[in-house]
């Protein structure tokens, strides 16, 4: 296959590369930083590294010089930790998108896949409205969403297939972040007690062997203009996922409940989990506990100073 993965250094988007790689496919990652990917570069003949600011997307065929592209994956975004819900910096990753989409048909791109996520469905905790129904999203969530609806409309202009998928809480080795799953696990290791919401909404953590499954069969036998969710087989509140990690890996540690106020959370009654699973055949494979205990022996080489 021909594939092109823009925001392919990430955690998600460097498994996907290898999985195309390892597939002997030729496969286009453009990502700001192209030194990140050298070790793929020195191993595989087939991969072409594209530097690529969000700011040049809008002449990405100039550099890019395959043609006829099976897939692009567009795993790219900015703005995390406290940008999430700043509208000026949420905002400038909508252009992009569209330009991405632009030239990703000069260059005869067959199928068009964004990740969008599942804050798309968040909600204020204080809303007596579903999401559907008009339920306001935090701004980070509010702009994947507004950012699908512009691309997959210049997809349709462009005669590109456009495909999203929102990905649950993905964690596993290969992820250098901070973020809750990876922090959780760090805490419990260290024998430090966790302090967290009252854990009654619906979570979903998804581990990455089962999350890069999900991206692929979306990608190669997705349906047009289909949003899918990418999950576990099952939603559970957060307080019973967290004490199974804690029970898997630090029998004993505390889990605080109650020590902060959640003011989002995913309306999962306006989430269609099923439908991948449905029309490609999708199903999350690893053992909750496996993934956990895999997880851990990569947090504990993570530096968390």
């Amino acid at each position: 296959m021909n594939i092109i993965i823009a925001g392919a250094s990430g955690f998600i988007g460097q498994h996907l590369l290898k999985h195309y790689l390892d597939k002997d496919s030729e496969v286009c990652a453009i990502v700001p930083d192209p030194e990140t990917l050298d070790s793929y570069e020195e191993k595989y003949s087939k991969l072409t590294v594209v530097k690529s600011n969000f700011e040049d997307f809008y002449k990405l065929s100039e550099f890019i010089a395959a043609k006829n592209v099976n897939i692009f994956y567009y795993l790219a975004w900015g703005g995390y930790g406290k940008d999430t819900n700043d509208y000026t910096v949420q905002i400038k990753n909508i252009k992009p998108l569209c330009d991405a989409v632009s030239e990703a048909a000069k260059i005869g791109c067959k199928r068009f896949v964004y990740s969008t996520s599942f804050s798309e469905y968040m909600i204020s905790e204080y809303e007596t409205k579903t999401h559907d129904m008009g339920a306001y999203c935090n701004v980070y969530g509010s702009a994947k969403k507004a950012a699908r609806i512009f691309a997959q409309a210049v997809a349709a202009q462009r005669g590109i297939q456009f495909i999203s998928v929102a990905f649950a809480n993905t964690f596993g080795p290969g992820d250098y972040s901070k973020r809750s799953t990876n922090l959780f696990i760090h805490r419990l290791i260290s024998g430090q007690s966790l302090d967290l919401t009252e854990g009654v909404h619906l979570y979903d953590w998804n581990y990455i062997e089962d999350t890069l499954n999900g991206l692929v069969l979306a990608g190669e036998k997705g349906q047009s203009d289909a949003v899918y969710y990418i999950g576990n087989n099952e939603r559970r509140p957060l307080k019973q996922i967290v004490s199974d990690v804690r029970d898997f890996i630090a029998p004993g540690v505390n889990i605080n409940l109650g020590t902060y106020k959640e003011d989002f959370h995913v309306d999962y009654s306006c989430v269609d989990v099923h439908r991948l699973y449905r029309e490609t055949g999708y199903l999350a494979r690893w053992n909750f506990r496996d993934a956990v205990l895999k997880t851990a022996e990569w947090v504990k080489g993570m530096a968390w100073s």
